[in-house]
């Protein structure tokens, strides 16, 4: 790949400023326009970006590519991948990085479509061999890590969150940006926004969180959660939960981890009364450390634990709670 070929970096945005995991993509991005001999750049969408595009700078990029748009202004699928596609258009990229959040997992099969492009899903990491990008990803509830490669061009990645270690930012911007006139089409578009509710989760947000304390069916109640809430506050945990807690109202539906919910990461992963489904396995597998807490003694959760505790949670988890004060106290 020559010089002149580029990686570029699909970057979120939250109310102005850069999605906090984009440092992650960028640090994916540079590693592949290392070893690819390739350009490093990034692309910030909006109704006002000059913020988010700034701090791209600093970043060590090549070039910041803007889309700006009103219709860019909070995000809609149809918009979003109209602008995008129209960007690596003009920008012609080898490879597009962006976080796999809820949000990509809407829009990247859309870009891939609109593309003609190949789609590589949740990549947890990359090498370069002879000049081709090869992507790494579980498969089978990550019982199995294969590896994929690229056969268009753009090929498109979605990165699994807190798998590469975020990139720093330099005191010193960088890079030219460069304005790309877009065109969503309003009236082609085939959904439309009747009203947007912004639910603000209280505590450490899931998809970066570095420990985790999960709740499934076995909980038995919302009441329960409040156990697993006193535990994830001593711990500095964020809240999880499989699909049926989220699905009987026991925790906001943001709470989810599993295939279609969040994808986690985290350094430390509680499981309690978590069946552990297949679903659930392939957004909480990648953990570094899982502890699963069930009386069922049979729970496939323990199949994949490094720590398991069988017993009723009622009577382990505040046992466990209070000694983990006294030794952090």
């Amino acid at each position: 790949m020559s010089a002149d070929k580029q990686v570029l970096v699909f970057l979120e945005t939250e109310q102005g400023a850069l999605h906090p995991m984009g440092a992650e993509a960028l640090q994916a991005g540079r590693q592949a326009a290392q070893g690819l001999d390739a350009e490093l750049a990034a692309v910030v969408m909006g109704s006002d970006t000059a913020q988010a595009a700034e701090q791209a700078r600093h970043y060590g990029v090549n070039r910041v590519f803007v889309a700006e748009h009103p219709l860019l202004e909070a995000y809609h699928g149809e918009y979003y991948c109209q602008a995008l596609s129209e960007v690596c258009r003009t920008a012609t990229p080898a490879v597009v990085f962006m976080v796999n959040t809820l949000t990509v997992q809407d829009l990247a099969p859309r870009l891939a479509w609109k593309l003609d492009a190949g789609l590589v899903t949740d990549c947890v990491s990359l090498e370069v061999d002879a000049g081709e990008l090869n992507l790494i990803k579980p498969i089978y509830s990550g019982n199995v890590m294969a590896v994929y490669g690229l056969s268009t061009m753009p090929g498109l990645v979605t990165l699994r969150p807190l798998a590469f270690q975020p990139l720093s930012a330099s005191t010193t911007p960088r890079g030219e940006i460069v304005s790309i006139p877009v065109s969503p089409d309003h009236a082609s578009a085939r959904t439309t926004v009747l009203e947007r509710v912004d639910e603000h989760a209280e505590g450490i947000r899931l998809e970066t969180a570095e420990r985790i304390v999960a709740g499934g069916r076995g909980i038995g109640r919302a009441e329960g959660f409040d156990l697993l809430k006193a535990m994830a506050d001593t711990l500095g945990a964020a809240i999880g939960a499989s699909r049926p807690p989220c699905d009987l109202g026991w925790v906001p539906a943001k709470a989810q981890v599993g295939q279609t919910g969040e994808i986690v990461a985290p350094g430390l992963y509680i499981a309690v009364g978590i069946s552990g489904s297949t679903q659930h396995q392939a957004g909480m597998v990648g953990a570094k450390t899982i502890v699963a807490i069930n009386k069922d003694p049979q729970a496939n959760i323990f199949k994949i634990a490094d720590y398991g505790v069988v017993g009723n949670y009622e009577d382990v988890i505040p046992v466990i709670t209070e000694t983990l004060r006294e030794i952090l106290a």
